[in-house]
């Protein structure tokens, strides 16, 4: 596969010829599509986000949520459990990452799709995390939540600023009685502004604050054999706006202050 690691291979001939797991993405159209959506993403309500449907092309989003594995102790798993505020299985380590999982995430690492989110999101020298903490695969059973906050915004171990989050969900039967909509709160966390279903193959980005408020706070009530899916990655910048500095802080959930 990685022909990189063998004797050189001849050149493609044609774009056609890539190997669209590793290429799945005709970033000419990406980025004329963020150039047209930046106005929007930017006066949206109650702050920054943009949604895309159908986001990669239909045969890999499928593929992507027939290689999610089964999660459980002695994997490389993170289990995330807080009664009444957070129950999910993460999976981040990229030596562990389903192989499909791991090229989506180089490719939403590179710099053609970081040019994508800056010019989407005006964000300038966004840098990637190629740790993907807190990233990654991201599993939630029924019955879990996420409730409503903001996330930490500065990462210690890269020593920058946390600017963008990005969704992709990956559930193809998803039923909306179900729940598990992402939820958009205003910047005092006092009302849900914009719901969100996970649709399957639906892109959310979002500039990340510390008043950007979001969550999945209702008990999920999917069938049991069923997960809410998603693959999460999140960009940073070794500066901010002097407006959106606060003090460096981990996850501040609804009703904490945040001046």
């Amino acid at each position: 596969m990685f022909t990189w690691l063998k004797k050189r291979a001849e050149p493609a001939a044609t774009e056609a010829a890539r190997d669209p797991v590793f290429f799945p993405f005709d970033y000419e159209a990406l980025l004329a599509r963020a150039e047209a959506a930046r106005g929007a993403h930017a006066a949206a309500a109650p702050y920054p986000y943009t949604v895309i449907d159908d986001f990669l092309p239909e045969a890999l989003a499928l593929s992507l949520h027939a290689a999610v594995p089964k999660p459980g102790p002695g994997g490389k798993w993170d289990y995330y459990s807080a009664a009444g505020f957070e129950e999910k299985w993460a999976l981040s380590d990229d030596r562990t990452l389903p192989p499909v999982f791991r090229a989506l995430s180089l490719e939403m690492n590179s710099s053609s799709f970081v040019r994508f989110l800056e010019t989407l999101t005006g964000i300038e020298r966004l840098l990637p995390d190629p740790h993907l903490f807190g990233g990654g695969i991201h599993l939630v059973p029924h019955g879990g939540v996420l409730q409503v906050h903001s996330d930490f915004n500065w990462s210690e171990s890269l020593h920058l600023h946390r600017r963008v989050n990005v969704f992709l969900y990956l559930n193809p039967r998803w039923r909306e009685e179900w729940g598990g909509a992402l939820e958009l709160w205003d910047t005092q966390a006092r009302a849900s502004v914009q719901v969100i279903w996970p649709r399957f193959n639906r892109l959310v980005v979002f500039n990340s604050r510390s008043d950007t408020f979001h969550g999945h706070p209702h008990p999920i009530t999917c069938p049991a054999e069923e997960w809410r899916q998603s693959f999460a990655m999140y960009y940073y910048s070794s500066t901010r706006p002097e407006n959106e500095v606060r003090p460096a802080h981990n996850t501040l959930y609804k009703g904490v202050n945040v001046e």
